[in-house]
């Protein structure tokens, strides 16, 4: 009897040890923002990243973007067009939704050449890349004033 007690709990201790392995897998696998299906040279794939894990990753993008600066992001979301009024200027974003799309994060692009005709109907969904950059903000003397985008990025086919 006593022997039987002990290989059960054996082997509720392997398959704990087992569970807790997967648990921390998968965790490094969201945080990396990679998986096997992530294009050769995008550092971060948000495309693939759960709606949590992507509100995490876009906050941290936003509070913190010299960790990103240079890195190139891959990001699923909606194409929004704004226009400024005072000056006419066009500024085109992918809005990537959180969860319950209440916390909705507009990223800033311009597209390479070649590129244009595949993006899609304004507020359609689309997968964007390109390399994050972190510039000063433009009529501004404070050094902490910056705005972020994709430069250089790339519309994915569905």
């Amino acid at each position: 009897m006593a022997n039987k007690n002990k290989t059960k709990l054996i082997v509720i201790i392997i398959s704990l040890l087992a569970l807790v392995v997967v648990c921390v897998a998968v965790t490094l696998h969201i945080a990396s923002g990679r998986s096997s299906g992530t294009d050769s040279g995008v550092d971060t794939d948000l495309s693939t990243m759960s709606a949590t894990a992507i509100y995490s990753e876009v906050s941290n993008m936003m509070n913190k973007p010299e960790k990103y600066d240079g890195k190139h992001i891959k990001v699923k979301g909606y194409y929004v067009v704004s226009i400024d009024p005072g000056t006419g200027k066009r500024y085109e974003y992918c809005l990537i939704p959180d969860a319950t799309e209440c916390c909705q994060q507009g990223l800033l692009f311009k597209l390479k050449k070649g590129e244009r005709d595949k993006l899609p109907k304004e507020e359609h969904r689309f997968v964007i890349s390109g390399k994050f950059v972190r510039k000063k903000a433009p009529g501004t003397d404070d050094p902490n004033a910056y705005t972020v985008m994709l430069e250089d990025a790339k519309i994915y086919k569905k």
